[in-house]
């Protein structure tokens, strides 16, 4: 295989497999009655743990105010957590709530349907050696993910 392949074989796989996860995704979000930058804070806090409030209009660019806005609505609506440092009464964490990770997990858990009915259409030879890729593919791309 050439380069090129192997460049234009995990291009397609990315963009089929994003664009599915974002129809999954975007299907729960709208029906949960949360908005789509809601779900991605959700999701973001999930995989990578609790962030102040500063720190959510980063990862969602967006400004503070809007980022303290929806940050509120969340916490209103019982999904996430936001509460003091101690020591620092400036600085604010925000972390999700039982209900959040609930609505997190089902999310994860429908799409993961998806996944698992893909992995059983190969036969077991082939899940082997797709797994074995696919681990290499993730430990290779985690070291060449710059720190954030």
């Amino acid at each position: 295989m050439t380069t090129n392949e192997i460049d234009d074989a995990i291009m397609e796989w990315t963009a089929v497999f994003v664009r599915l996860w974002m129809h999954d995704v975007n299907n729960y979000t709208r029906s949960a009655g949360l908005s789509f930058g809601q779900m991605n804070l959700m999701l973001h806090l999930h995989y990578k743990g609790a962030c102040e409030v500063s720190g959510v209009s980063e990862v969602m660019q967006m400004t503070a105010p809007g980022a303290s806005q929806m940050v509120e609505r969340m916490v209103q609506q019982g999904l996430v957590t936001r509460s003091e440092v101690p020591g620092d009464r400036r600085v604010r964490i925000v972390c999700l709530t039982e209900q959040g990770k609930n609505v997190v997990n089902e999310c994860i858990h429908l799409h993961r349907k998806w996944v698992h009915d893909l992995g059983q259409s190969l036969s077991a030879e082939d899940q082997a050696q797709a797994a074995r890729i696919m681990r290499q593919l993730t430990e290779n791309a985690a070291r060449l993910t710059p720190a954030e």
